[in-house]
């Protein structure tokens, strides 16, 4: 068996600094700036791209409009995302739960994972959706999705969707970024039913111009472990941190 490893005032601050985000955000994107040349272009090109307004918070365009979106990931599990659109003056719209944009069913579960997993400049997701068994066998994925961006705002479509088998290995019980590669294309950490009361960690690696790769057992051995639902694998909870500065 494997084993690798005062509020009154607080927040209109917290609402200023994200509005302060945003804008310098925008700003960056498009290469705006109240300073000049020389001063302007390293500051800009650390800017430009996704930031954390904190821990489970990723600000970055998902859509591909050119304004900032609000990606929540409660717990980094990946099943309780949600999304909110950005506007052109900078404010966020409602929160729309990932769940219910990917159209999943009574009683099924959806998760998601938000990267640069191409590490291109562009937001992209892997998505599943399962019907828990409910017993020891797991259940097969009725949707399992790498999906490029920039992403529909109707149901989170992409134009370069194709299948991913991470649903074919398992039942998905949650999704999250890591850094195995170490390098700047962000990898995927799955906790999977197996089967038989077993938990394990399978992992995804993510390639140039590709994203995450298919399964492969030489990494499973070298950066999953198998566990069990009454000591489930360790799974990472700071992998947007490997990859995304905070905002400011």
């Amino acid at each position: 068996m494997l084993r690798k490893r005062s509020r009154l005032i607080a927040a209109p601050i917290a609402a200023v600094a994200l509005t302060l985000t945003v804008a310098g955000y925008q700003a960056s994107a498009t290469g705006s700036s109240p300073s000049g040349g020389a001063e302007r272009s390293g500051k800009v090109a650390e800017a430009a791209g996704p930031c954390l307004a904190d821990a489970t918070t990723l600000i970055g365009d998902l859509d591909g409009d050119g304004h900032p979106d609000k990606i929540v990931n409660p717990g980094h599990t990946g099943t309780k995302m949600t999304i909110q659109w950005g506007a052109a003056d900078g404010s966020f719209g409602t929160k729309k739960a990932v769940s219910e944009l990917l159209g999943a069913k009574k009683g099924e579960v959806a998760s998601a994972a938000v990267a640069d997993f191409r590490n291109d400049g562009t937001l992209d997701m892997v998505v599943n959706i399962v019907e828990p068994s409910g017993g020891d066998d797991p259940s097969t994925a009725r949707l399992a999705e790498y999906r490029p961006g920039p992403l529909k705002r109707s149901d989170l479509g992409s134009a370069g969707s194709r299948h991913s088998d991470i649903g074919d290995h398992g039942e998905v019980q949650q999704l999250r970024i890591a850094n195995y590669g170490d390098d700047p294309y962000p990898d995927l950490a799955i906790l999977n039913n197996s089967g038989d009361g077993q938990l394990d960690r399978d992992v995804r690696l993510s390639y140039a111009g590709s994203g995450p790769g298919d399964f492969d057992y030489a990494l499973k051995e070298k950066y999953g472990e198998f566990g069990s639902r009454a000591e489930p694998p360790a799974m990472p909870g700071d992998g947007w941190k490997q990859f995304y500065e905070p905002c400011s």
